[in-house]
């Protein structure tokens, strides 16, 4: 449930909690995948489904995590506090 304080952008912003999930549901199901494989429980069938899930996944991590260092995220506390240091320094005649 959502409070007052909470918006639907920072529920799905790069480290909101829902992408959180997403990453331990991927986490987990990679973690099935490697045990499946290690233990032999799939078939040649099945491990064609689950390969190219787990491929997709990896590729979706790996393209998330190139976002995440080309743009790092500044919360609006960060951008408020940058904004009001720039008025004072141009108040100041900086």
């Amino acid at each position: 449930m959502m409070d007052r304080t909470t918006s639907k952008a920072s529920l799905v912003s790069p480290t909101g909690p829902l992408v959180r999930f997403a990453i331990l549901a991927c986490l987990a199901y990679l973690g099935f995948y490697v045990y499946g494989l290690v233990m032999g429980v799939f078939s040649p069938g099945e491990m064609v489904g689950f390969s190219s899930i787990a491929a997709g996944i990896l590729i979706t991590c790996g393209v998330y995590a190139m976002f995440l260092r080309r743009e790092p995220v500044e919360s609006e506390e960060r951008r408020k506090m940058l904004h009001d240091l720039h008025e004072q320094q141009r108040r100041r005649g900086f």
